[in-house]
């Protein structure tokens, strides 16, 4: 079984070049305001790459996981990018202190992605959604559709992806974003919502609703 990482390797060279600049400060005694700014520094990029194990709330086949954590911002009706199907849009944004890992909803198949190369205007623009740097991928299984469409904001400059396409495993880890950001799930219709807006969430843990086979 492979070793769950606890801090994330894409955030080594932050935390080197930070530490580095917190034991210099020491060494060449550096005022002391800018020993204790290196070191918060140091902290926050040790905090934000972590990885916290989770697990899903529900793992029933008809449950659906967040795929971010943060907080619900808005729940409406869209239509989904890759698939143009009418669905159930919830978008959830991240602050700098969330975990910036996202997951999948769903157990079954990465099967599409569209990367779109666009700006990075602040997240508070109403068209920051539209215009902004943005990864859309499709999960998908016998019983859904899933479209996870990551949003980079005016801080966010890059945007990852652990794995290619293929089959994956409900909460398994496929991507993150740094340094704030907003993640859109685009949901069948057909689903019992099981969350309501402004409220917070968890990647791979918190069950966001079921689909309803009787629809």
């Amino acid at each position: 079984m492979k070793k769950t990482e606890i801090i994330l390797k894409e955030g080594y060279p932050y935390i080197a070049i930070s530490g580095v600049l917190f034991l210099v400060s020491l060494l060449f005694k550096f005022p002391t305001i800018l020993q204790l700014l290196f070191f918060v520094i140091f902290v926050f990029f040790v905090y934000f790459f972590r990885n916290p194990a989770r697990i899903p709330e529900d793992d029933s086949e008809n449950a659906i996981i967040s795929p971010s954590d943060g907080t619900i911002i808005e729940i409406k009706e869209s239509i989904s990018p890759i698939t143009n199907k009418n669905s159930i849009k919830i978008s959830i944004r991240l602050s700098l202190f969330d975990v910036h890992i996202q997951r999948s909803p769903i157990k079954g198949e990465m099967s599409a992605r569209e990367y779109i190369h666009g700006m990075f205007l602040s997240l508070n623009s109403n068209k920051a959604s539209e215009l902004n740097e943005q990864n859309r991928v499709l999960f998908e299984n016998e019983k859904n559709q899933i479209v996870v469409n990551q949003i980079a904001g005016f801080i966010t400059r890059r945007i990852i992806m652990f794995r290619d396409l293929g089959p994956i495993k409900l909460g398994e880890r496929y991507g993150m974003i740094t340094f704030g950001s907003q993640v859109d799930v685009y949901l069948p219709k057909n689903i019992t919502l099981k969350v309501s807006e402004f409220q917070k969430v968890k990647a791979g843990e918190s069950l966001i609703g079921y689909i309803n086979e009787a629809n």
